[in-house]
C-alpha cells in the first residue's frame, strides 16, 4: 500500500488515485474548490479505495443537511466493502456514528485516531469539526496542538494544524496566541479560509473594528476565490460593518458575498444568512424582501430536527419573513426529536427548544418571556455549537427583548457585560 501526503498508509495501490486523493486532503484542509469531485476522481481509479469512501463519507455527513444522507448511505456502504486500513476503519464507523446521530461518539472515534495518528490530519479536522458542533471548546484547542508534536515548521500541514489551534485558542479566550498562532499560518498559506476566520473571530470578540475590517477586507483576494469558506468570512466582515454602524454596507455584502444567490439551499450559508439578517432586524434596520427568499430555501428543512443549531436558523428566517406556519412546524419537529435516540435528542431539549420558544415569544412581542428562556439556557448553549461569535446573537436577542419589554435591570447588566467583552485588548 502507498502512503498519503502526511505519511499515511492508504488502502490503494494506485498512484493514480493516490493523487486524487491527496488533492482532495489539500482541498479539504483549506475548504477550497471541490473536495468531493477529487475524492470521485480517486475513486474512479480505484473502486476499492476505501480512505477514499471514509473520507468521503466523513465530509458529507458533516455538512449537516439531509440533503446529502443518500450520498452518506453510499459512502458508507461502498466503504465497508471495500479495502480499509485500520484507520479507515474507524474514520468509516465516526461517520456511521454521526449519520446516525451519535455525533458524541463518533467525534470521540476520531480524537482516538488523531492521537494515536498525529499525523493524520483529516482525522484531526474532523474531530476539530465535531468538537466545533459539540461546544466542546478546550477539545476544539487541544487536538491540534497535540498532533503539532508530529509537524516542524514547513511541513506539510503544519499550517493547517497552526491555524485549528488558532481557532481553538481563541474560542477558549486565549486571544493572544490565537492571533499569533493565525498570522502565523497565514503567512505559510493566505489562501486558507479557516486561519483567516480564526484571526477574524479574535477581531470580533475584542471588538476590534479597526484591526478586523482591513484583515477581511485587504486579504480577500487572497481567501475568497474558489472557497467554499469565503460566505461565512463575508458574514464576519458584514458583522464588523454593522458594530461601525454601517448598515449599507452590511447589505450590500449580504447580497454580494453571503447570499449572492437568494435560491441558494446549502444550509450552512443560509445559517449566516439567518443570522445576519436577523441581527439587522433586531436593530429596526429595513431589509426589505430578503427574508422572504431565504425562508423559502429554509422550507425544506422546516421539519428535519436533524441539528438544533441549524433549526433555530431556520427558525429565524421564518420569523422574520411572517412565515409563522414554517416556525411552528420547526418547533413541533425539534419537540418530536428529543424521543429519538441521539445526540440531537439531548440538545434540543435542553437548549434547542427553550432558545425557539423565546424567539417565538419574542417575535410575538412577549418579550419577558423571551429574555426569561433565552437567557435561562444561554449559560448551557455552547452545548449546541456553534462559535462564541455565532452564539452572540442570543445574548443580543435577550437584550433587545429586555429594552422592549421595560427589563431595565437585566438590560443594563447585558449592555455592561457587552461593553467589557467587546473592549479591544
Amino acid at each position: 500500500m502507498l502512503k498519503d501526503r502526511y505519511g499515511n498508509t492508504v488502502s490503494t495501490t494506485s498512484r493514480a488515485a493516490l493523487a486524487h486523493y491527496d488533492e482532495a486532503l489539500g482541498l479539504i484542509h483549506l475548504y477550497r474548490g471541490d473536495p468531493v469531485a477529487a475524492l470521485d476522481a480517486a475513486l474512479a481509479e480505484d473502486p476499492d479505495f476505501g480512505s477514499a469512501w471514509a473520507a468521503r463519507a466523513g465530509l458529507l455527513v458533516q455538512q449537516t443537511d439531509n440533503a446529502y444522507r443518500e450520498e452518506v448511505e453510499r459512502s458508507l456502504r461502498a466503504g465497508a466493502e471495500a479495502i480499509l486500513t485500520e484507520r479507515d476503519q474507524a474514520h468509516l464507523a465516526a461517520a456511521a456514528d454521526w449519520h446516525d446521530g451519535r455525533t458524541m461518539d463518533g467525534t470521540r472515534r476520531l480524537h482516538v485516531v488523531a492521537r494515536e495518528n498525529p499525523r493524520d490530519v483529516l482525522a484531526v479536522q474532523f474531530a476539530h469539526t465535531g468538537c466545533f458542533f459539540l461546544g466542546m471548546q478546550t477539545e476544539l484547542r487541544d487536538g491540534p496542538l497535540q498532533a503539532l508534536r508530529a509537524f516542524d515548521r514547513g511541513h506539510d500541514g503544519y499550517g493547517v494544524l497552526l491555524g485549528m489551534a488558532a481557532f481553538g485558542l481563541e474560542e477558549c479566550g486565549d486571544f493572544f496566541r490565537a492571533e499569533t498562532f493565525g498570522r502565523e499560518a497565514v503567512a505559510i498559506d493566505p489562501r486558507d479560509g479557516w486561519v483567516v476566520h480564526a484571526v477574524a473571530h479574535v477581531n470580533e470578540m475584542r471588538g476590534d473594528l479597526e484591526a478586523g475590517i482591513p484583515w477581511l477586507a485587504d486579504n480577500a483576494n487572497h481567501w475568497a476565490p474558489e472557497s467554499g469558506f469565503a460566505y461565512h468570512n463575508w458574514w464576519h466582515l458584514a458583522l464588523l460593518y454593522l458594530d461601525a454602524g454601517n448598515t449599507d454596507e452590511v447589505l450590500k455584502l449580504y447580497d454580494q458575498r453571503v447570499r449572492p444567490n437568494p435560491a441558494s439551499s446549502v444550509v450552512l450559508e443560509g445559517i449566516d444568512a439567518s443570522a445576519l439578517l436577523w441581527r439587522l432586524h433586531l436593530e429596526g434596520i429595513d431589509v426589505g424582501s430578503r427574508f422572504q427568499p431565504l425562508a423559502a430555501a429554509w422550507e425544506r428543512c422546516a421539519e428535519d430536527a436533524f441539528y438544533a443549531f441549524n433549526d433555530l436558523h431556520a427558525l429565524m428566517a421564518f420569523l422574520g419573513a411572517g412565515r409563522g406556519d414554517l416556525a411552528e412546524r420547526t418547533l413541533k419537529a425539534m419537540r418530536r426529536a428529543i424521543s429519538v435516540e441521539g445526540y440531537n435528542a439531548y440538545i434540543s431539549r435542553e437548549v434547542g427548544i427553550p432558545l425557539a420558544e423565546g424567539f417565538l415569544a419574542y417575535a410575538s412581542g412577549r418579550y419577558a418571556e423571551a429574555a426569561a428562556k433565552i437567557l435561562a439556557v444561554r449559560g448551557i448553549a455552547q452545548r449546541f455549537g456553534g462559535s462564541h461569535a455565532q452564539r452572540d446573537i442570543l445574548t443580543l436577542t435577550a437584550l433587545h427583548a429586555a429594552l422592549r419589554g421595560g427589563l431595565t435591570a437585566t438590560a443594563d447588566a447585558l449592555c455592561e457585560e457587552r461593553l467589557d467583552r467587546k473592549s479591544v485588548g
